[in-house]
């Protein structure tokens, strides 16, 4: 379905495929965005919209019109990690803290957002594309254009980074 909206879109400049395409992809894309950036859902929003914005100007380019969700989950990350950089040049950004937004969200989904603050910025991006978005090592190692044995350590230091707080989460509430 999405492969026939893409080329639809790339072969006939057809607007509505492409809103369709965003249609499809919208929800999971600002979900990886969100956890990327730890809740801050604004953020998050904006990195989505911007790399939808990059996949509209650049996807007559995609090659395989079958990897375009990895793809877009490539630039989202590359958008993140280029609005971290920012982020992190501005002289009162660690004096910033990450708010969790109150909007319709289960106590679960807080309690995530919450706990990736924890991680790295390299763990998030490969935690949430292996336990949230079901992507395989080899696969986040593509979209993220990262080593294979990179991708192994950010994913076994981020899962036992939050099985400790997780553990002391627990201890505190006993």
């Amino acid at each position: 379905m999405l492969a026939k909206l893409i080329s639809k879109f790339t072969q006939q400049n057809d607007q509505q495929a492409f809103t369709d395409i965003v249609k499809a992809c919208q929800s999971d894309l600002r979900g990886y965005c969100r956890r990327l950036t730890a809740g801050d859902f604004a953020l998050a929003d904006d990195i989505a919209q911007e790399s939808l914005i990059i996949a509209y100007q650049q996807l007559g380019n995609l090659k395989n019109i079958n990897a375009f969700k990895t793809w877009l989950y490539r630039i989202a990350y590359r958008n993140f990690l280029n609005q971290i950089a920012k982020i992190k040049e501005r002289p009162s950004a660690n004096e910033q803290q990450v708010e969790i937004a109150s909007q319709d969200n289960s106590e679960n989904e807080k309690l995530v957002m919450q706990l990736m603050q924890y991680l790295s910025e390299e763990q998030r991006a490969v935690i949430t594309l292996n336990l949230t978005l079901g992507y395989g090592q080899q696969e986040i190692s593509s979209i993220l254009d990262m080593p294979l044995g990179t991708v192994k350590s950010h994913c076994k230091r981020g899962k036992d980074k939050l099985l400790t707080i997780g553990e002391q989460i627990q201890r505190g509430a006993a």
